[in-house]
């Protein structure tokens, strides 16, 4: 249980970490388009970070299905990424994020690259992660082998 709770603590400040990263980089360009008047009034800027911390939570947290045997790889995966991207998707929708939603291409083409670039994210980490595996795997065969 003790690895448990330190490896979701991991995770989420990985996700945190990926999240404010983006929100840095995706800020810098609207204040690029915009000529330095990119303007967070009201608060605005406080409430966005808060929101990435929370993004990086409800991808972070959910991580923890990949602990349970029990269920397939592919029923991990869809519990993870349907809560991260429910978390997303209403924290994003609250800050504004989505652009505005009675500009419905306008709306579906924000909200459309906002989920590849997450899908994006998490097909990164899982390649990764099945290149580590397979590194082990090979190493443990040699070891076996001797």
């Amino acid at each position: 249980m003790k690895n448990n709770i330190k490896q979701i603590i991991i995770d989420s400040l990985i996700s945190i970490g990926i999240a404010c990263t983006l929100f840095c980089l995706i800020g810098m360009v609207f204040d690029q388009i915009g000529h330095g008047m990119f303007s967070l009034d009201g608060y605005r800027f406080t409430k966005m970070v808060l929101g990435c911390i929370g993004i990086g939570l409800g991808f972070g947290v959910p991580t923890i299905v990949y602990q349970d045997q029990r269920l397939s790889r592919a029923t991990q995966m869809t519990i993870h990424l349907g809560i991260g991207l429910v978390v997303y998707t209403a924290i994003a929708m609250s800050l504004g994020w989505m652009g505005d939603p009675s500009h419905p291409l306008s709306f579906f083409a924000i909200f459309a690259g906002q989920i590849a670039l997450a899908l994006g994210i998490f097909l990164i980490f899982r390649h990764y992660n099945l290149k580590e595996a397979k590194k082990i795997n090979e190493q443990l065969q040699k070891r076996d082998s001797r």
